[in-house]
């Protein structure tokens, strides 16, 4: 179906903020998306599906309390009387509040730079045939070895205005393409994907080259002992590490419930890490605004080893007598503000460089079934999925088991011996993005 015409969003959106009574502030959130999918498994494609749809968000404020009410679907008819009614029903059944955080002005509204938001027209207009041409690019590449394939490609183009009573007035449009592949033999399989804006840009040769040659070395794994390894991280393990990083540790609500290991001033990683959400970087999926229609700003967590900074929303920057940094998530939520195009800097070397530092070690392509275990020490448990090798005398060589490790981010990064130059882009939810390289770290312990 694609999206709509932007100014017929921006015109259902007046329409509600007109039907505002006088006396209440109310904001509007308009979400435009069209999604499709094409789902494989044993190197056939098995589903494919398409969604279009648009929501209607109305937050509304007054005497100290807020409701908030949606609707999703056919938003035209009596859909804005509705809204408003529903608004102002749970409104009037919230408890009041003292405190309630204002909805911000348009001066937090102003663009940052000339960076918009990541957009390909390619993406939007992905046909059904194009998304099975570039599937069956990595299913006839694993027929040829033996091998299964299973994964998807997805394509969503999306749009999203966000307007207020106090004149916050945003609109912008975005797109991703995402190609998955996880490829079986007899005993073993491999992982690689791709994401981008543009599904023009994404090479499925090079993806199934990558996941042939991870499935074809992973046949056939030994168990070793566990313990203390250096290992190189591949960018899809490394996300994970940052986007736990990013719920854990780099909102200013953490800070202010003394649950973030950030201590600002103090170098807590190697000098080499340097860790920052930057909405603007034309690598990371760039989006200008957050989901209060503020401006996002670019914000660095780790800087050359050491803390600086977390983001803000409306109410956690009140608290810190600060701005909002542009990274709140739908309001009202007990979430907080919420990093959302979390990037680390590369370094100088390539990843065979890393690799050849290495006398004995560990690969690890990518971790599964992560979960939190002390979030204030930044200790993660899962386990490696899909492709882990030892390393010996500075090559890749025998395939292990799939091993669970316990370690704690920040310990893994303050002993960090070497960073590539080269990244991924990685895509862990809707509207947010990861850009991590590989990462050469003297120790991470896998315990079983």
């Amino acid at each position: 179906m694609g999206l709509r015409d932007a100014d017929e969003l921006l015109d259902i959106a007046d329409a509600v903020l007109a039907r505002i009574p006088h006396g209440s502030e109310g904001e509007v959130i308009l979400e435009d998306v069209d999604s499709s999918l094409t789902r494989y498994a044993l190197n056939a494609i098995h589903q494919n599906v398409a969604e279009s749809g648009l929501s209607l968000r109305l937050r509304l404020v007054q005497d100290g309390r807020v409701g908030v009410a949606q609707v999703r679907g056919d938003i035209h008819g009596d859909a804005p009387d509705r809204l408003l009614r529903d608004a102002e029903e749970t409104r009037r059944l919230a408890p009041a509040r003292a405190d309630l955080p204002p909805l911000p002005d348009p001066s937090l509204a102003q663009p940052e730079g000339p960076t918009a938001a990541a957009w390909s027209d390619a993406t939007a207009q992905c046909t059904p045939e194009q998304r099975a041409d570039a599937v069956a690019v990595v299913t006839r590449a694993a027929s040829a070895r033996g091998l299964q394939g299973f994964g998807a490609m997805e394509t969503t183009a999306r749009q999203i205005a966000i307007l207020n009573t106090r004149g916050v007035r945003q609109h912008a449009r975005t797109s991703v393409a995402r190609f998955t592949a996880v490829l079986r033999g007899d005993d073993g399989a491999g992982y690689a994907d791709r994401s981008a804006a543009g599904f023009d840009t994404i090479d499925p040769t090079a993806l199934a080259d990558e996941v042939v040659d991870t499935a074809m070395r992973n046949q056939g794994a030994v168990r070793i002992d566990p313990g203390d390894y250096e290992v190189v991280l591949a960018p899809y393990a490394v996300a994970e590490m940052l986007d736990h990083l990013a719920w854990m540790s780099f909102s200013a609500l953490a800070k202010q419930e003394g649950r973030s290991f950030m201590h600002p001033g103090e170098r807590m990683m190697s000098e080499s890490v340097s860790i920052r959400d930057d909405a603007h970087d034309p690598a990371a999926l760039p989006f200008p605004f957050d989901w209060e229609g503020v401006t996002a700003r670019r914000v660095s967590f780790i800087d050359g080893g050491v803390c600086r900074d977390f983001v803000y929303d409306t109410p956690t920057a009140i608290v810190d007598g600060v701005r909002s940094t542009g990274h709140s998530l739908p309001q009202p939520n007990v979430d907080g503000p919420f990093p959302m195009h979390v990037v680390m800097d590369g370094g100088d070397r390539s990843r065979d460089e890393l690799i050849a530092n290495v006398r004995h070690g560990l690969y690890v392509t990518r971790f599964w079934y992560v979960r939190a275990v002390h979030p204030l020490r930044t200790i993660i448990t899962g386990t490696t999925r899909e492709g882990t090798f030892l390393i010996e005398n500075g090559r890749v060589g025998t395939p292990v088991h799939d091993m669970r490790f316990t370690q704690g981010i920040v310990d893994a990064l303050n002993d960090v011996r070497g960073i590539s130059s080269e990244r991924s882009l990685e895509v862990p939810d809707e509207g947010s993005a990861t850009l991590a390289p590989w990462i050469h770290a003297g120790h991470f312990h896998f315990s079983s």
